[in-house]
């Protein structure tokens, strides 16, 4: 016998399940965080770029990735897409990273997420104003 954690135990699996879904949750606080001071609904319509109103393609929505890939710039227009975006996505990542480290795949955990992801987004709003 082994003394190896199962999967869901291992510390590299909770930090790299922490992390996707933290970078996932940070695009969508980039969203939250535009939209909800313009009184835009965050249902419809999907992504767009915000200087030509061109829809973003699945690839386009990747976190960090895509915004690496397209060296920052929107595919259509060719208008900088602001460090804020990737800068947001990053710090959700390592927060929530944080929190499945700390917690562990448990209902509890759901808390601490939701927190983190309604403290970034007031966080930024208020930054921006």
């Amino acid at each position: 016998m082994t003394d190896t954690p199962p999967p869901f135990d291992a510390l590299w699996f909770k930090m790299v399940v922490g992390f996707v879904v933290g970078l996932t949750l940070g695009s969508f606080v980039t969203m939250l965080s535009y939209r909800l001071p313009r009184r835009a609904s965050i249902i419809k319509p999907n992504s767009y770029c915000p200087s030509c109103n061109a829809p973003l393609s699945p690839r386009e929505l990747v976190p960090v990735v895509s915004w690496v890939i397209q060296r920052g710039k929107c595919r259509s227009c060719g208008t900088a897409i602001g460090a804020r975006y990737i800068l947001i996505e990053i710090i959700l990542a390592l927060a929530v990273m944080l929190a499945f480290l700390i917690f562990g795949f448990t209902f509890l955990l759901l808390l601490p997420v939701l927190v983190i992801v309604a403290v970034i987004t007031i966080i930024t709003i208020w930054l921006e104003r």
